[in-house]
């Protein structure tokens, strides 16, 4: 009988004491709910980081719709969110990043599925753990997206149509 792979299935994970989650969160929906309430499901301690408006404009092209403090707000008032913190440090920055989540004493890192195979985190990934901060990829919530929200309040405006954002830009 075969033993399953915790890594394969972040289900079969123990309970975690701290997570930390990201994300840009620009126009809330329910697949970033979705996301955090599987990352809190995960972990004792559920700690999400909201990026500077600098760092979501450099990542995605363009600045986000609202401004951090509103979007950091906003999650810090989820269930299930211990603290919600403004992040100004990017992942880009591999080396200042991994020593941010050090700092705040995370456990895990509990990343959107869509970022797995990307150039970011197949450099972070060997570094947290390196580091003893284990990564575990979490589905993706199918058909839900800012840029997916964003076209159909386009269409229904009458406005023109929106060009999609390049893909994976929602950690």
């Amino acid at each position: 009988m075969e033993t399953a792979d915790p890594l394969a299935d972040p289900l079969a994970d123990p309970l975690w004491g701290t997570g930390y989650a990201s994300g840009a969160f620009d126009l809330l929906h329910v697949g970033h709910v979705r996301y955090l309430r599987a990352a809190a499901a995960r972990c004792q301690r559920l700690i999400v980081g909201v990026p500077s408006d600098a760092i979501v404009a450099r990542v995605k092209g363009q600045p986000p719709l609202m401004p951090q403090e509103e979007r950091r707000e906003m999650i810090a008032a989820l269930a299930g969110v211990a603290e919600a913190l403004s992040v100004s440090v990017g992942m880009d920055d591999t080396d200042a990043f991994a020593d941010f989540l050090v700092g705040l004493g995370v456990d895990v890192a509990l990343i959107g599925q869509d970022w797995q195979a990307t150039p970011r985190w197949d450099r972070l990934r060997p570094r947290l753990e390196g580091l003893g901060i284990a990564v575990r990829f979490l589905p993706r919530a199918d058909g839900v997206s800012t840029t997916d929200l964003i076209r159909r309040v386009t269409l229904r405006s009458g406005a023109a149509p929106v060009a999609p954002a390049p893909a994976a830009l929602e950690p």
